[in-house]
C-alpha cells in the first residue's frame, strides 16, 4: 500500500472507497438525526453514537482456529479466500443461493479482485460478544491495530446485494448505492443512519448492544454492521479473546476450549467468559 511515485505509505483501498461515499453517508446521517429529533429520541441517539465511538471489531471463529492462533503465536488469521484455496471447490447447491459464487462477485465490486484477497471480515460490537453462530471464540481486535485500515458496511455485504436484486450482475458491473459504508472513524454515522429509528427515548447501553448486533440461531439469521479489515492479523492484533461455552458451536470442543482458556489466562488475554 505505497505511493508508486514516492514510496510513501498510502491509505488502504477499502478506506479510500469508503471515504468517497462520505457525502452520501452524511446525508443519510443528517436525515436520521432530524427524524430522531422529531420522534423525541434525539438524546438517545446521541448516547447511541457515543457508545458506537467505543465499539470494537470482533470476529467469531471455531475453537480449533482460535487454538491455532493462540498456540502458534506467529500464525496469521486466514482470509476467506486463503481458506477456500485449501479445500476442494464446493458443488453448487441444488437449491437456494450459491453464496461462494456471490461472495466472489460482491467482493470484486466492493474492493476489486486484487484487494479482496486481503480483506478480513468482522462485525461491529459494543461488548466482547460476537456472532457465535460462526464459532464460540470471539476475537476482539485492538482498535489501534486496525482503525487505519478498516471500513464498515451497512450489513452482511452479500445479503445486501442479493436483497436489492443486484445479483447476478447483468454485465459484470453494478450501480452500487452510495452512503452504506464508512471509514472506521465515521462508523457511528453509519450506525446512526441505519439504526436511529429503532431507539426508544430511554434505551439503555445493553439495548444499544442488542440493536447493533442481533444474534441469530444460524449465520443466515444474524444482523450486524460488517467491518472490512485490510491486511494481516495475528494474535498481536487482538485485545483478547472471549469464549462462549454455551454456544451451539462449542459442542464437542470442550477439551480444546479448556486448553485455550488456560493459555489465554496466562497471557492475560481471556476476556469475559460464559460458563
Amino acid at each position: 500500500m505505497q505511493c508508486p511515485h514516492c514510496g510513501s505509505p498510502g491509505r488502504y483501498p477499502n478506506v479510500i472507497q469508503a471515504s468517497l461515499e462520505a457525502e452520501a453517508l452524511n446525508k443519510r446521517y443528517e436525515d436520521a438525526l432530524e427524524r430522531a429529533h422529531s420522534a423525541g429520541t434525539g438524546s438517545a441517539t446521541q448516547r447511541f453514537e457515543k457508545a458506537i465511538d467505543s465499539s470494537y471489531a470482533v470476529i467469531c471463529v471455531k475453537a480449533n482456529e482460535a487454538h491455532r492462533l493462540v498456540f502458534g503465536e506467529t500464525e496469521l488469521k486466514a482470509t476467506y479466500y486463503a481458506t477456500s484455496d485449501t479445500r476442494f471447490p464446493r458443488a453448487k447447491p441444488p437449491t437456494g443461493a450459491d453464496w461462494d459464487a456471490i461472495r466472489e462477485l460482491v467482493d470484486g465490486v466492493l474492493f476489486t479482485d486484487p484487494v479482496k484477497r486481503h480483506i478480513r471480515f468482522a462485525a461491529l460490537a459494543i461488548t466482547f460478544e460476537g456472532l457465535t453462530s460462526y464459532g464460540p471464540c470471539t476475537l476482539v481486535c485492538d482498535t489501534s491495530m486496525i482503525e487505519h485500515r478498516s471500513s464498515t458496511f451497512e450489513t452482511n455485504s452479500c445479503r445486501f446485494f442479493v436483497k436489492r436484486g443486484a445479483i447476478p450482475f447483468k454485465d459484470g458491473s453494478v450501480d452500487l448505492s452510495q452512503g452504506f459504508r464508512s471509514t472506521w472513524l465515521d462508523r457511528s454515522k453509519l450506525c446512526t443512519a441505519k439504526l436511529a429509528a429503532r431507539l426508544a427515548p430511554d434505551a439503555t447501553e445493553a439495548e444499544f448492544a442488542a440493536i447493533l448486533m442481533e444474534r441469530g440461531a444460524t449465520t443466515a439469521d444474524d444482523e450486524y454492521v460488517e467491518v472490512h479489515i485490510c491486511g494481516p492479523m495475528s494474535l498481536r492484533t487482538l485485545k483478547g479473546i472471549a469464549i462462549d461455552q454455551n454456544a451451539p458451536t462449542a459442542v464437542g470442543h470442550r477439551g480444546i476450549l479448556a486448553d485455550l482458556r488456560d493459555r489465554l489466562r496466562r497471557h492475560d488475554l481471556l476476556l469475559n467468559e460464559s460458563t
